[in-house]
């Protein structure tokens, strides 16, 4: 047997693999007030071959990979990190055309401490945190459309959009990133639409504590006091005298 040969034996079901189409790609991550987060991907795929797809992830560390939901036989493994994270799917002889696979993942730090130049003061309040996310189409595989949907932990809001890439194109209708709420929590959605290989798309939230500080309440209660005696004062000046 030729080198050639044993070559295109090799990479014969990548291959075959690579006619599979990843019709929509949807991320949900939850997150807890102590920052770790669970995520759970949920793929759309048509015209399915038997062989192996190599899916890109953004998150650089996941653990407790776990396929959720899958046709029988498609297995799942962690593939090489070469600055970005891919997963190993292995489909089976009889793979369906059309599939859904789910997978769950867990993440160790989903937040990041806001980080301050010696000297510098922060605008936010304490216990502030950033939320970055990026992804890339490493694979040649296109992706119809890419969704990320972060539940924010209770206690935290988004107070703003730091960054949210690429701009919208003139087609798109609504920001690259939506602020809304599901279930009780503040949710963020990241979302962009056909994916070519070395495509990309990004977010950055600023997160602040929902609740203020005691430290707060108490200048408030003490402000409020203060109008109070003052406003008692003007309304006794203003009071006419009686004539005697």
């Amino acid at each position: 047997m030729t080198l050639m040969r044993l070559l295109l034996i090799m990479l014969l079901p990548a291959a075959l693999a690579a006619a599979t189409k990843i019709e929509s790609y949807a991320v949900q991550l939850h997150a807890t007030q102590e920052g770790q987060g669970q995520g759970t991907v949920t793929l759309s795929l048509s015209d399915c071959t038997p062989g192996m797809l190599v899916v890109p992830l953004g998150f650089s560390a996941p653990e407790a990979l776990k396929i959720e939901e899958s046709p029988v036989g498609v297995k799942l493994e962690l593939g090489p990190r070469n600055g970005m994270t891919s997963l190993h799917f292995h489909f089976p002889e009889g793979m369906p055309a059309k599939a859904i696979l789910r997978f769950s993942f867990a993440v160790k730090q989903v937040f990041q401490v806001l980080q301050l130049a010696p000297g510098e003061k922060s605008t936010l309040p304490k216990g502030s945190r950033l939320f970055r996310h990026a992804f890339v189409n490493t694979q040649e595989t296109p992706i119809g459309t890419y969704r990320l949907e972060l539940l924010l932990p209770e206690g935290f809001m988004a107070q703003a959009v730091r960054e949210q890439l690429p701009k919208p194109k003139k087609h798109e209708v609504g920001p690259r990133v939506l602020l809304s709420k599901a279930a009780g929590h503040q949710t963020a959605t990241l979302q962009f639409t056909d994916l070519h290989q070395g495509d990309d798309t990004s977010m950055v939230l600023e997160l602040v504590p929902t609740q203020r500080s005691i430290g707060w309440l108490l200048a408030g209660l003490l402000l409020a006091g203060l109008y109070l005696v003052k406003f008692k004062d003007l309304i006794a000046k203003s009071r006419p005298v009686p004539a005697a």
